[in-house]
């Protein structure tokens, strides 16, 4: 509706410097990092440390560190116009939701089987990317803690933490890019002195003033073009044809809005939203399915054989020259396909994502290779069955 009412304003006074009753976007002294903390009480700390296995004396500091780390992953989330555009369908969505905030007690009943758990499994790859085990890596390393408790307690917070800058956003003007852009923006000095230098440099934030500043700046001169094209048209001297122009576009807008298509697109927007956030009855998986591993094998074990496995793939693959030697490889590809699929058979979705960075760099390299074999005569026709399959798994984690 701005546009309409842009053409009003133009239309009445014939000189405008933006549009009617435009949202201001506004300075806010706030500091989201404390409403978290608030919105934690003791007894939810507790609740939260029991559940992901924490001794009673590291809760209180692990919580602590946590809080910057999801906030500086929203943070990074809105630096870029698609990111803005998620949060805001993910924020509209939990609007129309009972706030987390308000019955965090029940949320987190059942320990192992805390629903908070549940949604903030779905909500990490979100808010961390591919960085998320990077980060959880060097949490471990800071707070002294195992990969399974760091996991649970990012999962654990990320829907308070989105819960708090849902209800802030909300209530500084609604869910625009430029609201959630100024909101988030204000975090930038106080997120930069608590985030330690590693994290910071895992997360992609050792700019993060900058990027913060670059993505306002972007918005704030979108919105000054547009109030400035508004005031060029109104004033020159062909302005007796807004009217009609905005009569034109109100017959568009209105066309589109009646239309099957416009009904599919917004079928298929609240069913995307309704898919990025569960359902509040929706199974919920305990800690031990979401975060361990089949056989009680640890990450970093996993990893190993991961590791085992693509290095088998990449000495097959560097040995091969022609179809001959394709053939002589198959074997071996076969052998190390088959050590990753029993590797990853049982492995929770929660656990493929924190993979997702370890996997980029082996992904990086197998590709470099094959690109180079698959242009060599007949050599693709021999290795593609066997390493195909493997291959695609990983682009899927990798992302």
């Amino acid at each position: 509706m701005k546009l309409v009412i842009l053409c009003t304003e133009a239309t009445e006074r014939g000189n405008v410097s933006r549009p009617l009753n435009e949202k201001k976007v506004l300075s806010m002294a706030i500091n989201l990092m404390d409403m978290v903390k608030t919105a934690i009480s003791s007894g939810v700390a507790d609740q939260i440390g029991s559940a992901v296995g924490l001794d009673k004396s590291k809760t209180g500091s692990a919580i602590e560190a946590a809080i910057p780390v999801l906030l500086g992953g929203l943070v990074k989330k809105a630096s870029s116009p698609s990111g803005l555009s998620e949060l805001g369908d993910i924020f509209k969505q939990q609007d129309k939701e009972p706030s987390v905030l308000d019955n965090l007690g029940g949320l987190l009943s059942g320990g192992a089987n805390s629903k908070l758990l549940s949604m903030g499994a779905s909500l990490l790859p979100m808010l961390l990317g591919s960085s998320q085990s990077s980060i959880v890596s060097v949490l471990m390393k800071l707070l002294g803690l195992g990969d399974k408790s760091v996991i649970g307690l990012l999962g654990s917070l990320a829907p308070i933490v989105m819960g708090v800058v849902g209800k802030q956003a909300k209530s500084a003007g609604g869910f625009d890019p430029s609201v959630l852009t100024n909101l988030l923006g204000s975090q930038s000095n106080l997120l930069s002195s608590a985030l330690p230098n590693e994290l910071k440099g895992v997360m992609g934030l050792a700019d993060l003033g900058k990027q913060v500043t670059n993505a306002a700046s972007n918005a704030a001169s979108s919105a000054a073009r547009t109030a400035q094209d508004a005031a060029k048209t109104a004033s020159s001297p062909m302005g007796w044809l807004i009217p009609l122009a905005c009569l034109a576009l109100g017959g568009f807008l209105l066309w589109n809005l009646m239309s099957p298509k416009a009904e599919e697109k917004k079928e298929g927007a609240a069913t995307a939203a309704q898919q990025t956030v569960p359902p509040a009855d929706a199974p919920v998986p305990s800690v031990k399915e979401l975060f361990e591993l089949p056989g009680g094998i640890s990450m970093d074990d996993l990893k190993k054989k991961l590791d085992g496995s693509f290095g088998g793939v990449v000495s097959a693959l560097e040995g091969i020259t022609d179809v001959d030697t394709a053939k002589g490889a198959v074997g071996k590809l076969e052998e190390a396909a088959k050590s990753y699929t029993e590797s990853m058979t049982g492995v929770p979705d929660a656990a493929k994502g924190v993979l997702g960075s370890f996997f980029g760099p082996y992904l990086k390299t197998v590709g470099g290779i094959l690109e180079k074999l698959y242009a060599i005569p007949g050599v693709k026709e021999v290795i593609e069955p066997v390493i195909g399959p493997m291959v695609e798994s990983v682009t899927k984690i990798a992302g």
